[in-house]
């Protein structure tokens, strides 16, 4: 609001006084720079340049009317076209205050309040590309100076407006997705709890992220990614109403707020609804994309009185849900903070457990069915802590994934497997190939080629004897840098394998595409394979393609004589598993192969 200085009697050296822009319902121009002011009960004088009033006093909801007069419209109560007077307050009462206008300026008037009306969401009429349309026809229909600027001053107004409005919503909304950010979240969270700690009321937070969503944006690229995103919000938005919140809160993460007095059940009810919303496919491209979501719950008062500890607690509740395998919900308990402890606690000593040497390479044997004998061994990481013993993969791969350490980790897996299988030819062994998990991070780093490159020459190692384990879902991308990466493994002369086939986007064109040397049939087909005759199905049907496209085919997991024997009869080509052996150091394993170590097989 406006403060106006102005006088009494509109004489140089009279008293200032300053009133509110509030108080005024119009101002008259007298002559070119006596100006006369008026509210309901008084008239002042103000020295001013008339032309310059109506934009000064614009934001306050001044208008010129005519050449003589401006009004403020927040005071204006009626029109009579005919009489051409604008009633500032009731038509009808004794005296009442008004503004005059010739009537040839009924249609500048009528103008002027459709402007208004279309550029205010406040107003029914309310419609940008209706003001836009009436703009330009009122531009080019006017011929009053005077008029033209007034209505330029409307125009100019009203962008700063949308300039303004745009800005705030880019301060509270994600850029992305167009759902209100953390700070919004943050913002109504704090609210919603003051007024929840006057009225006794309780609230509700989700805190979701999607399974394996880094999977999709390494593999496919992070536009498919942030499509995916998109669609989500988009989906995630018809289901909160007026009074609930939903935000993204960075990467793959979400948050919802359930205001209303929400209690346990409808969260839950709420959480349901997540699944629900991603039970149908995303279709982005030509990718059909199947996704699931982790969500955490906390409540008011149950689990926090102030907003950073509710969302710690609903943040450690969907990590609980991500440990149990995803695609679930749980609700907060005190015992998570103790996990969440642990797992910072793990990652601090698993950025120091390299140079300190406290990982150890096992190496487990592939046996060819055909003889019984070994043909090569896959290098497995464990992690030998001073303190907490041995640490299983399952634990400690994820985090690095995680937190990039899996990078300078999988580097020094490959330089150790390549330098010792160089060491037990040197020793007279047969040749054996070594295989080597690549992460799809690591397989995604610019220099990859080149680190594989060194390794090779820095042990000397023949490029045949290495195979680089490759996930399904890294190899099935078409994109450039798979397709040029893959090429340059070839010409190196590496061996591919496929890891895990069947667990992904079990695309089948890429195995030709690549021609890569072995397919693993993943372990959970093998598991059930006796048992169950869909996995049976399956497994005779990646065997016989295996062999129709000349690719070797290699079933991991195998801990039966019922499993092995199926596999005999459907002529796969190799096994891995404790049917034969587990996972050994380097001195067992150098031992088997000394004493050449074979499966007894029965045909």
């Amino acid at each position: 609001m406006q403060k106006i200085p102005v006088t009494r009697d509109g004489k140089r050296g009279s008293e200032v006084i300053i009133i509110d822009s509030s108080s005024v319902v119009k101002i008259d121009k007298i002559r070119d720079r006596e100006i006369i002011i008026h509210t309901k009960d008084q008239h002042y004088y103000l020295d001013f340049s008339f032309d310059n009033l109506e934009e000064w006093l614009f934001e306050d909801g001044f208008r010129l009317l005519d050449s003589a007069n401006i009004v403020n419209m927040n005071h204006v109560a009626d029109y009579d076209p005919k009489k051409g007077i604008v009633y500032l307050g009731a038509s009808d009462s004794k005296h009442p205050k008004t503004a005059s206008a010739a009537r040839i300026h009924k249609e500048h008037i009528e103008n002027v309040t459709q402007l208004l009306r279309t550029a205010d969401p406040s107003y029914a009429d309310h419609n940008p590309l209706h003001h836009d349309e009436l703009f330009a026809r009122i531009i080019s229909e006017t011929r009053n100076d005077q008029f033209l600027r007034s209505y330029a001053t409307i125009r100019a107004m009203n962008e700063r407006k949308r300039a303004e409005e745009k800005i705030a919503h880019m301060a509270y909304h994600d850029s992305l997705t167009h759902l209100p950010n953390r700070l919004y979240f943050d913002d109504r969270l704090k609210a919603c709890l003051d007024e929840a700690s006057r009225h006794g009321g309780r609230l509700a937070i989700l805190f979701f992220d999607l399974d394996r969503f880094k999977v999709i944006n390494d593999t496919l690229g992070h536009h498919i990614g942030d499509q995916l995103l998109v669609g989500l919000a988009h989906r995630l938005q018809s289901y909160v109403n007026n009074h609930d919140v939903a935000a993204r809160f960075g990467g793959d993460e979400f948050m919802v707020l359930l205001s209303g007095n929400a209690h346990m059940r409808e969260a839950a009810q709420f959480a349901e609804t997540i699944k629900l919303l991603l039970k149908e496919p995303f279709l982005i491209e030509d990718h059909e994309l199947f996704v699931t979501a982790s969500i955490g719950i906390s409540l008011y008062p149950d689990d926090g009185t102030d907003a950073e500890t509710l969302l710690k607690n609903a943040d450690n509740a969907m990590y609980r849900s991500k440990e149990k395998g995803g695609n679930s919900y749980h609700y907060y308990h005190p015992d998570m903070n103790k996990r969440s402890l642990h797992k910072l606690n793990l990652e601090i000593h698993l950025r120091k457990a390299l140079e300190r040497g406290e990982f150890r390479l096992l190496y487990q044997p592939l046996v060819d069915l055909k003889t019984g004998t070994i043909r090569g061994m896959e290098s497995l990481v464990r992690w030998q802590h001073p303190e907490w013993g041995m640490i299983s993969p399952a634990e400690f791969i994820p985090l690095a994934e995680e937190t990039g350490l899996i990078v300078p980790m999988g580097n020094w897996i490959l330089k150790q497997a390549c330098l010792q299988n160089k060491a037990w030819l040197e020793q007279g062994y047969d040749p054996l190939c070594v295989s080597v998990n690549i992460s799809a991070i690591q397989f995604h780093q610019p220099q990859f080629v080149s680190v594989i490159e060194e390794t090779l020459q820095e042990s000397g190692l023949d490029p045949g004897l290495l195979c680089l384990e490759i996930t399904e879902g890294v190899a099935m991308n078409s994109g450039p840098h798979v397709m040029e990466t893959m090429d340059k493994l070839k010409s190196l002369g590496v061996r591919i394998s496929i890891d895990d086939f069947g667990t992904g986007y079990s695309s089948l064109s890429y195995l030709k595409r690549f021609r890569v040397h072995t397919l693993k049939i993943d372990q959970s087909f093998i598991r059930d394979v006796t048992s169950d005759e869909d996995n049976a199905a399956i497994v005779t049907a990646l065997i016989a393609m295996s062999r129709q496209l000349k690719i070797t085919s290699l079933a991991e997991g195998v801990e039966t004589r019922e499993q092995l024997e199926f596999l005999l009869a459907q002529g796969c080509d190799e096994i891995q598993g404790y049917v034969f052996r587990k996972p050994v150091s380097a001195q067992e394993f150098e031992e088997m192969i000394r004493q050449n170590k074979q499966l007894f097989l029965t045909k």
